[in-house]
């Protein structure tokens, strides 16, 4: 393995071993207390559970050469829309607190929309890196990738998720506008998309302007939408420099909702302090420096652009996630990479990073080969 991606592979363990730990810390009692569950370790073993299958996507991510994604882009992209699609029809898509964004089978839930950031970034980075040129062509470079964008985030908007499909499309934009992309091209059709997007937030999605107000002004619905936020204000403040030590927070027990999946951090600010907290925060640092080298060294287009993209994902997810709990920015449902729980999301981060690992292997393959060649003596 080369040294990038061992470093990656280290970063990983570290953040799975500590995901586990924190997991039965935040939700050991509320699984212990719900009369559905009575067992402490209820939301733990499921996690462990996730944790073993996504090490083996991890290890097979590593191993298949990334170039296949780039060969399988159309058929993989089209199988995800064909799961966005079947996840809103009623009675087969799981409707939970209003949204239908899961598939469920035999007790465990699948999450399209995961997916789709996976197979979105390798439809985009794969069409763009095939003829690098027409990227500022419009019919043949813009078209198709900005129509892929449009289809993912609108079929993910419709469940109704803002959130994740407002992510998406930030992130894919970026990556376009790297490879090269037109401005011309692109400043259009984003206006166009981003008035649809607000007519139909502003008809159908009655509960965005509630949360916009609670972000502006928590204290005016504690008690409502504001309610989340403050209590995790509540419980970073709380854990001062050291923390109270490890289970023995207090905003865990049925004061901070969705304190096992979203807000997660907010537990390790009140159980691990200030240093804890920013530990973590470190841990995201060095993978995206270790995923900015991977991309920079990266010997195809097509590998930097994947290499970006999912490196943009995990990082910039991780850092809307500590936004929302801190009230930088509005609520909204995205996980902490890593640690929330949560079996699609885990999986999935854990297949990008062994993306990034193969594509750091490579890379340094592709190096000694050259550097073998280069000290060949010339015995001509």
């Amino acid at each position: 393995m080369s040294r990038d991606a061992i470093h990656l592979t280290v970063i990983v363990l570290l953040f799975l071993g500590l995901g586990l730990v924190l997991l039965y810390s935040a939700s050991g009692v509320i699984a212990e207390q719900n009369p559905r569950y009575q067992d402490s370790t209820h939301f733990l073993k499921k996690q462990g559970t996730w944790t073993l299958v996504a090490i083996l996507v991890f290890i097979a991510a590593a191993r298949i050469p990334f170039e296949f994604w780039a060969r399988t882009r159309t058929i993989l992209f089209a199988v995800t829309l064909g799961l966005l699609v079947i996840v809103l029809i009623p009675g087969i898509g799981s409707q939970i607190n209003g949204a239908r964004r899961w598939l469920y089978a035999g007790g465990w839930y699948f999450q399209p929309s995961e997916l789709a950031k996976l197979t979105a970034a390798m439809y985009v980075c794969g069409h763009l890196a095939a003829d690098p040129a027409r990227v500022v062509r419009f019919r043949d470079g813009f078209l198709p990738v900005f129509g892929a964008m449009l289809l993912t985030c609108g079929l993910i908007v419709v469940e109704p998720d803002l959130g994740t499909s407002a992510f998406i499309g930030f992130v894919l934009t970026t990556t376009i506008v790297v490879a090269g992309v037109r401005l011309g091209h692109l400043a259009p059709p984003m206006a166009a998309g981003a008035s649809l997007a607000a007519i139909y937030v502003a008809t159908h999605l009655s509960h965005v302007l509630p949360r916009l107000k609670a972000w502006w002004n928590p204290e005016s619905d504690l008690q409502g939408a504001g309610h989340q936020v403050h209590q995790s204000l509540i419980a970073l403040g709380a854990g001062g420099l050291w923390g109270e030590g490890l289970g023995r927070g207090t905003q865990k027990l049925f004061f901070l909702p969705e304190v096992h999946s979203d807000f997660i951090f907010p537990v390790i600010g009140e159980e691990l302090g200030f240093l804890g907290a920013i530990s973590v925060v470190l841990l995201y640092v060095a993978f995206g420096v270790t995923g900015w080298r991977i991309l920079n060294r990266a010997k195809s287009t097509f590998g930097f652009l994947l290499a970006f993209t999912l490196t943009l994902y995990i990082v910039l997810q991780a850092a809307f996630n500590l936004m929302v709990v801190t009230r930088l920015v509005p609520a909204k449902g995205i996980p902490l990479p890593f640690l929330s729980f949560g079996g699609s999301s885990l999986c999935f981060t854990l297949a990008a990073a062994g993306i990034l690992v193969n594509i750091a292997n490579q890379s340094s393959q592709t190096s000694e080969i050259k550097l073998q060649k280069h000290e060949e003596p010339n015995t001509a």
